[in-house]
């Protein structure tokens, strides 16, 4: 019997593009190659941005759907798991990057943060743009395609500054509130890189306090001012986030999400789930068939 069937993960590196850091791709010949095709939820393990031009359909972000329509800009982090569904031929771009590719062109994972499009565990909405932005972005793109196609000198740098110029162009309309600027903003990023790569072992926020060299007091006061909740609520979420992935996406049972999610009984992991969610893992499983 087969034990696990995990969600698939699409990664920006492969056999025909080794080194490259960034894709740029036409939405229609995505379409074409897949003959309309959707994928399965799956994730990825870079940054995409997906610009819809004219489309109808949908498009699945964790648990939350948004139907598609014109002039609308996602943004989605590492890890998130989507699909999207159309209802005929799209048009529009994808503009995919790894963290290396902003570390190898000296762009910090605070600039990702500050400029607030992405949202890694929350809703995800689109970004809805007007036709002079809407303008300025096809400028850009226009601008990337030669270094992207032919590889000139100095091309990554290239589409790296334009990378971060069609993002801040859509900042300009993001309405979404701004995160806090100076010590603060650093404390807010090192954090969700933090509970990033350890929220499967730690759940506290005295262990994070200790890894940002905080006490928790000002740690919670930091992520409270900057996100409206408090730092073990976040770190809450994070968990529930994954947990709902794995119960929707994957064949683990129960047991083994807890002992994923670093519960060592896995008694203590349905009591959890019940009290944040108010559901039980198995009906929230089988609510989501």
């Amino acid at each position: 019997m087969k034990e696990k069937e995990g969600i698939r993960v699409y990664h920006l590196s492969d056999e025909a593009h080794p080194n490259r850091f960034f894709r740029l791709e036409k939405m229609e010949d995505h379409y074409d190659d897949t003959n309309g095709t959707a994928d399965d939820p799956h994730r990825h393990d870079f940054y995409a941005v997906i610009w819809i031009n004219k489309g109808k359909g949908s498009h699945l972000i964790d648990f939350n759907t948004y139907d598609l329509a014109d002039d609308q800009v996602f943004f989605l982090s590492p890890g998130q798991i989507h699909q999207i569904t159309t209802r005929n031929r799209p048009n529009g771009w994808v503009l995919s990057f790894s963290a290396d590719f902003l570390a190898l062109n000296n762009i910090p994972l605070s600039f990702i943060n500050n400029i607030n499009l992405f949202q890694p565990y929350s809703e995800t909405p689109p970004l809805h743009i007007s036709q002079v932005l809407s303008y300025k972005l096809e400028q850009i793109i226009n601008d990337m395609i030669p270094f992207f196609e032919q590889q000139e000198r100095y091309y990554n740098e290239a589409l790296g500054a334009l990378l971060q110029l069609f993002l801040i162009q859509c900042n300009t309309e993001c309405d979404l509130p701004q995160p806090l600027e100076s010590k603060q903003s650093c404390i807010l990023v090192d954090f969700r890189n933090a509970v990033e790569k350890s929220f499967k072992h730690e759940h506290k926020v005295g262990g994070y306090a200790d890894m940002l060299n905080v006490s928790s007091k000002y740690l919670n006061e930091v992520i409270k001012d900057s996100l409206g909740y408090t730092a073990k609520e976040y770190i809450l979420e994070r968990i529930i986030i994954e947990a709902k992935r794995l119960l929707l996406h994957t064949e683990l049972n129960v047991k083994q999400i807890g002992y994923e999610l670093g519960f060592k009984e896995p008694i203590h992991f349905s009591a959890f789930f019940k009290k944040t969610t108010g559901s039980t893992p198995l009906d929230f499983k089988s609510a989501g068939k």
